[in-house]
């Protein structure tokens, strides 16, 4: 059970980090200050969540 959580939370990993480097090439080519904002704040959002399954899994091991 243990190691089928393991590998799901690894595989959300990974979908969040394709997540956040799209997100940082939007952010790199927009202009517009509000969709700037939008995106640095999903961004963060997604950076933070990330970084709880990687403490979760540092934690377990």
């Amino acid at each position: 059970m243990a190691d089928m959580l393991e590998s799901l939370a690894g595989n959300k990993m990974l979908m969040l980090k394709q997540e956040i480097a799209a997100l940082r090439e939007r952010l790199a080519e927009v202009q517009d200050d509000e969709a700037k904002k939008a995106i640095r704040r999903e961004l963060m959002d997604k950076e933070t969540y990330y970084n709880i399954l990687a403490d979760r899994q540092r934690i377990n091991h």
